[in-house]
């Protein structure tokens, strides 16, 4: 045993260290001991210097050192000796162990250079050395080398290319560890072993930190199997000594804060980090085992080799078998302290560890080498006896014993023993020198003797003298076994002697030869006589033995090849070989009789059942017949069978063809009328009396449904992102296709689905622009068109950087040329002279040009400030195409006078001149004042406001009525300087770009004008130097155009393009550099729930889910569900479990059970009552998919944890003050008939347990039952756990103590659809599924290591990216507008004077208005009138409001004096067209339905102060809704994801239609619900508004009529609500969290109300300054 070497050697600084002026803090003297200094302690203290002491202390830190220890030194002191262990046959390792960049690796590896050689490559120099001097023929040497690397816990080759995957780590029970295919490559001489380990440090793994550039990676471990091979002439043998070299480079331990590593960095340090510290963990343990070990301690300890691949391969060479070295490599700077502290305690401790080393030679040289000297022991004491013992030869080892001599006395039990021992001895070695032929030689001896005995058992032995078993023998008669399995057949072979063979029952007298066993086997059977080669078989009295079927009676010669039967069991073939072989040589080929084959068949081989079919043939029994009678009735059977079978087939065909033809002919009947138009042609149609007389087609429209009409086709026009999904999933099959052969040609080049529209950040390339269908041109309603978005493969090129797009059909062309190649390259052989795949395809076709520039982004900057002329700087977003933003331009652009356009010396660089042309495209992208063609479609048609309305809730703001009067007065003449014909020069002028990322250099700009593209201005590169300091461009443009209206209206309208790009200087695909761009994520709401809504539980009773209806809807209502578990309380009754109430919780509740009680599960259906909706009955409670994550998936519903629930009937509840409708079921619930572990166990501590619950229940004049699915989380505690609420929020609240809290809310809408449209054509188009070929398996897909195509997620990240861009171009719109009014000095001066300053202000109005509007055409039907003769509005005074209230009442006296009690609802009817724009817009109530209930109100007023108010005024009713007929509908029940955010909470008085008087209730704003509780602590909803069907009115003619302060209303399908604030203040706050379009314009009416006044009191002011002046100046 020998403990481990240490030698700890410290560097120079390096340049780091230098360059922060490090200082040197360790000390080494006498060579062995090495002092480290603390820079952090004062000096001259107790803990300021540490010393330790090790084998070696290498100073290899100053060169000019007398001390300095080079190369060399090391080597002599720890090579040399390593190198000779080796020869004498013992394991060596040796490992270098060091922070990253403190030499291990030049330690170990060296330099190329002279005298700089490491360990590694001068411990092989002086192996080859030595082999060469020592080398005879009786010793022989061969090595062998293997080069592996340890990266992030994954074993490596290093010296065979094609092992470049994870090789797997084995151990063996007797070799140990060791790696499974790593390669060992034979060397002869030490250049070969020198260019295996320069190949191998090229393909190691290194990487650069802050501490170290080329830092090692991995661990890096060169072993050399050294084999010396000796002959020994004595014995004529051969042995081996085996030793093997382990030099191990382990990589650097280091600290993530020095290395400054991130990303892959980060990750290799924490795998280093991890084996290193398994390493210092087995060194440690090894340390105490020796200590243990000294202190006689026999306690066992665990060494964790193998939580580490790195200890487990070094298992041997750390405590094992081996001789062992360790060189800790330091660093000598203050700066790595702690680490270099590290070092020294890790090598300190491992000086500790103890190995036992062994010589590796042959074992059984090892066993004669020991006999020998055990045999000269035993001689030397019988020599002591006085016993001489002579050796007759030397090889043979025998030894003859000679008697004492005379008078000697000697113990005579110790000299046999000595003697025994000796002989046994010597017989070993005699054993271990045995010659091969020597063992031959015994080993046919000992067949032959086997073969005897097997002889005389009855088994033969082949001639080969291996294979044993039954054969046929060539010579002596035998029988053979037959049986019924053919497996069983011939195993059994029983010989015929010559003379007698008995035959019989082992209970017999005389022992038998042959012995059976059977009911029907005598004791004596019979007898079998061979004489002469003749077999006579002799029965016994009363034996049963049939011949060839006969009975056997007689004694019979026996023939060859007869069938023989023993009792009736046992069936055997005789053979008799001599026979057999005379019978074959007297057959010729020209004798062919019937003796002749009747001897052949005799012969042959048969089997079982020949045997038994000649036995009853010959017993008069005929099995065929037998079998023919029996097939007869089988027969006649299935003919009566099938004959019974075709006829109920025709009566069912018949049936069938019957319905079909009445169904037919009723379809043919209901179309027939369609039929009829669809025959008549396009020409049939422009005859005017057609016009007139077909009543189908006579429009009968009015001007407000057209425009709805084309507002609803525009809207259809822009959705056409559910299309895309069919080229998505349809091709994905072809892009996994293509991504699996890169992989396994080994391209670098991955594809992926990307999406590109047409717009101006944004537009499609030339080569994908081709394909899509040319840009439709405005309809005739002045609609811009349409940008159209395709599919496109984006191919992300890592070899080169670049990023490209192809079209779908482009992806096919080039999938067929990859295929092309990857056959060739399959057929072809690397060494073949046309392996040149590339030449035979004609180029590669994954790749494609990229160019030098990349566009960084685009800008775009308007023009209308040369219209009035004002120059103006801006500073644009530059915005790439996904919409981020990647930096800053800043440009000018001015107009130039005429003075100013002849010197040249002011900064102009260059100049040019265009030209307009009236017939110039028109730009495809939205012009800046779009809503002019709106504005004046609704002046000229004369449309009523609810149509405006409606553009206004579709873009999301509102028009402000002095805007549109400012857009009316605007006049399109432009200014003197822009006279048509004339020539105007301005000047662009682009001066700096900032916040340009670092990646790009060489930066230029270009721009041009958008119809214009093959006349664009560049500048000149600028270096981007990364500093962030901005770019100066300063590049001068004069521009001089011929003024047409084109040009003019392209200055009103359109902008300039500016495109910025630059080179690549940092590769942008990098992971790392990825990492730096990330963009900003999508807004909350466009991101999908954080939890998907779980589909409905499958049912056992009704069998698999129907498919969702697509019909039409024809209503839909709000429907408020509440779930309680109840538990048996022991009272007897069922309580509700506490609910614990969270907006943080995955289902926004958590039930809290008890384990093992009887459970029910309870559901409250509320809603609005209305006639459609009746439940009937509750048919089935479903309950599965028990998890412990909230998501759910379809596939647990296979298996056995769905449960049916036994039900309780249901009933509809009478609740006192609430008119709504309750229905309530119950169900038992026993969740241990699930079997799952989750429900059975009390749950673990943070576990928390989900079900999916589903019923079905029955709807009167339903189709199908209506299902409502809900997620579920528990946890279930002990039995007699107490169980409250889990935060003291909740615990002090003491909500959970109110029965009715305890129970979990859910919303859901509830569809009525028609049923009979579910089969219709339309229905199953809009049903149909999209194929999905991304499932499928293609050749390769497995090397894709989880790789997807992109699918719906791909359409939502394009919707947000489209977003952005649009919110971009409004926002850059909209910042030159206001750049331009405070140019022209009018946001300070509020009355525009001027005409420029008028014409900016109309510019700026139609700006405010210029997204995307609906635009109403005229109804053929609707003569316009024109908008001179509409009159406006005239406003009435007090005197005939008052008269106008008179005639309305005695209008609705008579309506309402019969029943006064009922008289609060309102008089307009909504129909359903009316119904569809409530939806989409939250209109408001109309003012003329609120003038008409003036008369209800006056008289009905009541104080929210007061308690009650019977006789008191009732909140606004809800419009009349007309009730459906009562028809077949298909119900649909969808659960409603409520929004977390908050809009609005707190108190309000609600005063609700038909209640008994006002109450403070607590609000929660949700948009689109408002949510009312009982109280702030009541946690569950006790009802729902939805905004989205609701009308809001705030105004002050209602606040009149009520004359109650601080209230609006909220009016519903069913109810009314009347809302009254606690403050002044809040009722805008409400209303903006509401319904913000009305509370912004309120704030507006309010905020013009306010400025009338002041504007004329400023006028009243101005108006008595100037009289006042006039006085004084008189």
């Amino acid at each position: 045993m020998s403990s481990v070497k240490v030698a700890v050697r410290v560097r120079p600084f390096n340049s780091r260290e230098i360059s922060r002026e490090s200082k040197c803090i360790i000390e080494m003297s006498g060579g062995t001991t090495t002092a480290i200094t603390n820079p952090k302690v004062p000096p001259n203290t107790s803990d300021s210097v540490k010393r330790f002491n090790f084998d070696y202390s290498y100073w290899s830190h100053d060169p000019h050192d007398a001390d300095f220890s080079t190369q060399s030194m090391v080597y002599k002191d720890i090579g040399e000796e390593m190198l000779q262990h080796s020869f004498d046959g013992y394991n060596v390792c040796i490992f270098a162990y060091g922070q990253t960049g403190a030499g291990k690796s030049y330690t170990m590896m060296g330099r190329q250079e002279e005298q700089q050689e490491g360990i590694i490559p001068m411990i092989c120099k002086d192996l080859f050395g030595r082999i060469q001097e020592t080398e005879t023929d009786e010793l022989k040497y061969s090595v062998e080398v293997s080069y592996m690397e340890i990266y992030c816990e994954r074993v490596r080759d290093l010296l065979n290319p094609k092992n470049k995957g994870n090789l797997r780590v084995r151990e063996h029970p007797l070799l140990g560890p060791y790696v499974e295919d790593l390669s060992k490559l034979a060397v002869t001489d030490y250049q070969d072993i020198h260019d295996l380990i320069d190949e191998g440090n090229k393909a190691r793994t290194v990487a650069a930190t802050n501490m170290n550039e080329t830092s090692s990676r991995s661990h890096a471990v060169f072993t050399i199997f050294f084999t010396q091979r000796r002959h020994d002439t004595m014995t004529d043998l051969f042995t081996e000594k085996v030793s093997k070299i382990s030099l191990v480079d382990l990589a650097g331990s280091e600290r993530a804060d020095s290395t400054g590593a991130k990303g892959t960095r980060l990750k290799e340090g924490a795998n280093i980090n991890k084996s290193l510290t398994t390493l210092g963990k087995v060194i440690s343990a090894l340390a105490e085992v020796s200590a243990n070990k000294k202190k006689a301690n026999s306690k066992k300890d665990f060494i964790p080799y193998r939580d580490s691949a790195l200890t487990w391969l070094l298992r041997e060479n750390l405590g094992g078998n081996s001789k062992t070295a360790m060189i800790a490599a330091i660093s000598p700077a203050d700066i790595n302290y702690d680490e270099t502290l590290s070092t020294l305690r890790y090598a300190d401790r491992a000086k500790q560890i103890v190995c036992k080393a062994v010589v590796n030679e042959d074992a059984n040289a090892k066993l004669i080498r020991e006999l020998k000297e055990e045999i000269q022991k035993l001689r030397d004491l019988l020599k002591a006896e006085g016993i001489e013992v002579q050796e007759e030869d030397e090889l043979n080892k025998g030894s003859v014993i000679k008697s004492p001599s005379k008078g000697r006395n000697r113990n005579g039990s110790t000299t046999e023993m000595a003697v025994d021992q000796l002989q046994a001895s010597e017989k070993l070695i005699a054993e271990l020198n045995e010659t091969w032929e020597e063992k031959l030689k015994r080993t046919e001896e000992i067949r032959l003797q086997r073969e005897a005995v097997f002889a005389e058992m009855g088994v033969a032995v082949k001639e080969d003298g291996i294979t044993v078993g039954v054969f046929s023998p060539k010579k002596t008669p035998h029988l053979v076994n037959l049986n019924e399995d053919p497996n069983l057949s011939e195993c059994l072979l029983y010989y015929i002697k010559d003379g007698l063979t008995r035959l019989g029952t082992h209970e017999a007298n005389v022992p038998q030869d042959i012995q059976l066993s059977g009911s029907h086997i005598l004791k004596e059977h019979c007898t079998f006589e061979n004489r002469n080669n003749s077999v006579t078989l002799m029965p016994h009295k009363d034996a049963i033995i049939f011949i060839n079927g006969r009975k056997l009676v007689e004694p019979e010669v026996l023939r060859t090849g007869s069938r023989v039967i023993l009792g009736k069991n046992h069936v055997f073939r005789f053979t008799n070989p001599e026979q057999a072989r005379e019978l074959r040589d007297k057959i010729t080929e020209n004798e062919e009789n019937e003796n002749e084959e009747q001897e052949k068949a005799d012969t042959q081989q048969v089997d079982w059942n020949f045997a038994q079919c000649e036995l009853l043939e010959k017993q008069g029994i005929d099995l065929k017949a037998e079998m023919k009678k029996r097939l007869d009735n089988l027969e006649e059977q299935y003919k009566r069978e099938k004959l019974q079978a075709d006829q109920q087939f025709e009566e069912q065909r018949k049936n069938y063809e019957a319905r079909i033809d009445a169904l037919q002919k009723q379809v043919e009947e209901q179309s027939m009328t369609m039929s009829m138009y669809s025959s008549y042609s396009p020409e049939d149609f422009h005859q005017e009396e057609d016009v007139y007389t077909n009543p189908l087609y006579e429009s009968c429209w009015t001007a407000r449904e057209a425009g709805l009409a084309a507002w609803a086709f525009r809207k259809w026009r822009y959705h056409q992102f559910t299309s895309l999904r069919d080229d998505l999933w349809g091709n994905a099959i072809f892009l996994k296709e293509a991504n699996a052969i890169s992989v396994e040609l080994k391209k670098k080049v991955q594809f992926q689905f990307t999406l590109l529209t047409d717009t101006l950040y944004s537009p499609l390339p030339p080569e994908l622009a081709a394909s899509v269908s040319p840009v439709q041109p405005d309809d005739e309603y002045g609609a811009p068109p349409v940008s159209k978005t395709l599919v496109a493969v984006e191919v992300t090129d890592t070899k080169n950087g670049a990023t490209h797009h192809w079209s779908l059909e482009k992806l096919r062309q080039r999938l067929e040329l990859m295929r092309e190649m990857y056959h060739n390259e399959a057929e072809l052989s690397p060494t073949s002279p046309d392996y040149n795949v590339e030449s035979l395809t004609g180029g590669d076709p994954f790749y494609d040009r990229f160019p030098w520039f990349r566009m960084v982004g685009r800008s775009f900057i308007y023009l209308s400030n040369l219209l009035y002329p004002v120059p103006l700087v801006h500073k644009v977003a530059i915005v790439n195409e996904r919409g981020d933003v990647r930096g800053y331009l800043r440009i000018a652009v001015q107009p130039v006078l005429d003075e100013e356009s002849i010197d040249f010396n002011n900064g102009v660089k260059q100049s040019a001149r265009l030209v307009f042309n009236e017939d110039d495209a028109k730009p495809k992208y939205r012009a800046l004042n779009e809503k002019d063609d709106v504005q004046r479609y609704i002046d000229n048609g004369g449309l009523d406001s609810k149509l405006e309305e409606l553009e206004d809730a579709d873009s999301g703001r509102g028009i402000d009525s002095n805007s549109a009067s400012e857009c009316q007065e605007h006049t399109d003449e432009p200014g003197e300087h822009l006279q048509l014909g004339k020539e105007f020069t301005f000047r662009v002028t682009v001066l700096q770009a900032t916040g340009i990322g670092a990646e790009y250099a060489d930066i230029f700009c270009q721009f041009n004008f958008l119809h214009r593209h093959e006349e664009a201005f560049s500048t000149e590169p600028v270096k981007n130097s990364a500093s962030g300091a901005p770019l100066g461009f300063y590049h001068v443009q004069n521009i001089t155009v011929p003024v047409t209206k084109s040009f003019i209206e392209y200055l009103k309208t359109q902008p300039i393009m500016f495109k910025i790009f630059g080179h690549y200087q940092t590769h942008p695909l990098h992971k790392d550099a990825k990492q730096e761009f990330v963009s900003r994520p999508p807004p909350r709401r466009m991101l999908p729930p954080s939890i998907p809504i779980s589909q409905p539980v499958r049912s056992p009773k009704f069998g698999p889910l129907p498919c969702p209806p697509s019909s039409t809807v024809l209503a839909k209502h709000d429907v408020l569900v509440w779930f309680e578990i109840c538990e048996l309380a022991p009272n007897g009754e069922y309580v509700p479990a506490v609910v614990e109430h969270s907006d943080d919780l995955a289902c926004r509740g958590l039930f809290l059970l008890h384990q093992g009680i009887q459970r029910r599960i309870r559901m409250t259906i509320v809603h609005e009552p209305t006639p459609e909706v009746k439940w009937k009955d509750i048919n089935e409670l479903v309950v599965g998919r028990i998890r412990n994550t909230p998501e759910s998936s379809d596939e647990q519903d296979e298996d056995a944890c769905v449960l049916s629930l036994g039900l309780f009937p249901g009933e509809v509840l009478e609740v006192p003050g609430d008119d709504r409708s309750f229905y309530r079921f119950e169900a038992a619930w026993d969740s241990s008939l699930h079997n799952s572990a989750l429900l059975n166990r009390v749950s673990q501590a943070g576990e928390t347990i989900y079900i999916t619950l589903s019923a079905y229940l029955e709807l009167e004049n339903c189709a199908r039952p209506a299902i409502i699915t809900k997620d579920l989380s528990m946890v279930i505690y002990g039995r007699d756990a107490r169980t409250g609420p889990r935060s003291l929020k909740h615990l002090f609240s003491g909500q959970y103590r109110n029965p009715e809290a305890n129970r979990l809310s859910g919303v859901y809408e509830l569809s009525l659809r028609r049923a009979s449209e579910a089969g219709s054509p339309g229905v199953q188009r809009r049903q149909r599924r999209v194929l999905d070929t991304s499932s499928t398996y293609v050749r390769g897909e497995e090397n894709l290591h989880g790789w997807r195509p992109r699918g719906d997620s791909l359409i939502f990240d394009h919707q947000w990216e489209l977003e952005k861009l649009t919110r971009l171009e409004e926002v850059g719109r909209m910042r030159h507008l206001l750049l331009l009014r405070e140019r022209l000095g009018m946001d300070t001066n509020p009355n525009p004077t001027t005409k420029t300053e008028k014409d900016v202000c109309n510019l700026a109005a139609r700006a405010a208005t210029s997204p995307v509007h609906m635009v109403i055409p005229q109804s053929p039907q609707t003569p316009v009138k024109d908008a001179q003769q509409m009159l406006p509005e005239r406003e009435y005074n007090q005197r005939e409001q008052e008269l106008m209230l008179k005639c309305l009442k005695l209008v609705q006296a008579g309506r309402y004096s019969k029943n006064e009690s009922n008289d609060t609802q309102t008089q307009s009817d909504v129909s359903p067209s009316d119904e569809g724009c409530a939806d989409m817009t939250v209109s408001c109530i109309s003012s003329n339905s609120m003038e008409n209930n003036k008369y209800i109100i006056r008289h009905r007023l009541c104080s929210p102060d007061r308690s009650d108010a019977p006789n008191g005024w009732e909140a606004p009713a809800p419009a009349t809704q007309p009730a459906l007929p009562l028809r077949l509908y298909v119900p649909e029940l969808e659960e409603i994801r409520v929004s977390p955010v908050v809009a609005r909470k707190g108190l309000l008085n609600v005063l609700e239609h038909g209640g008994s008087g006002w109450k403070k209730r607590w609000v929660i704003v949700r948009r689109p619900y408002v949510f009312i509780y009982r109280s702030e602590k009541d946690p569950v909803e006790r009802a729902v508004l939805n905004l989205g069907t609701a009308q809001v009115e705030c105004s002050e003619d209602q606040a009149a009529m009520v004359k109650i302060p601080n209230t609006f209303s909220v009016v519903t399908k069913h109810r009314g609500y009347l809302l009254q604030t606690l403050g002044d203040k809040e009722v805008h706050d409400w209303l903006y969290a509401i319904n913000p379009l009305l509370a912004g314009q309120i704030k507006s009416r309010l905020a013009r109300r306010t400025l009338e006044p002041a504007s004329q009191t400023a006028s009243q002011i101005q108006a008595s300054n100037a009289v006042n002046v006039g006085n004084a100046n008189k």
